[in-house]
């Protein structure tokens, strides 16, 4: 059976910013549009503006409206491709069977690495660890024999937590969330599965190709 995980990068363009304005430590932040002419949307936010009840998306108003001490940077794409850069190097050295999804998600093959470094929750301990003390930022970890339930683990929790999704554990925890929260499930599909939910677990249980 295959160890994968997936490791996503929490709140990244907005905890990057952080790293980069010590002095708004404490204050609600969020990524996205031009602050100045006040228009776009929120592309990231952090832990404080999310808790006020920004979401990602929301034009620039909207998020000041559900929290008005909320402050707005302009996006650095060249920021946060170097910290993906830097990240991609860390997962370099537990595996080269990396599948990037996005700038600050990825899944990880580590299989082949067990042997040497330990099961899987001992290499996503040592991941997390190295990105918070290398890299400033955290990240959350999802551990299963597929790429699906990998992805849902690194979900599951957040902030910087980790969570593995075993044949022992899958029905408990992912069995009662919505059907909608797996990766790749849209409308229709969740109502074609709404009447197979556990023919497709089982499905999923059974195969390591997803």
């Amino acid at each position: 059976m295959r160890t994968i995980l997936h490791s996503d990068m929490n709140s990244c363009y907005a905890s990057i910013e952080h790293l980069y304005h010590p002095e708004l430590s404490g204050k609600p932040l969020a990524v996205g549009g031009d602050p100045e002419a006040r228009h776009g949307i929120v592309l990231a936010k952090d832990q404080m503006a999310k808790k006020a009840g920004v979401k990602t998306g929301m034009a620039l108003w909207q998020a000041r409206q559900v929290c008005p001490d909320i402050i707005f940077i302009s996006p650095h794409m060249d920021r946060y491709l170097r910290f993906s850069r830097l990240a991609h190097e860390i997962y370099g050295e537990y595996t080269d069977l990396q599948e990037p999804f996005g700038i600050d998600e990825s899944w990880l093959d580590v299989t082949a690495s067990t042997s040497l470094k330990g099961d899987g929750r001992k290499i996503a301990e040592e991941i997390s660890r190295r990105i918070k003390s290398e890299l400033g930022i955290t990240v959350s970890i999802g551990i299963s024999w597929n790429k699906i339930f990998a992805k849902f683990g690194s979900d599951y929790k957040k902030p910087d937590a980790i969570t593995e999704i075993t044949p022992d554990n899958y029905k408990q925890i992912v069995w009662t969330k919505p059907t909608g929260d797996l990766l790749y499930v849209g409308p229709a599909t969740k109502r074609s599965m709404l009447t197979g939910k556990r023919v497709f677990y089982s499905h999923m249980v059974s195969s390591e190709n997803v």
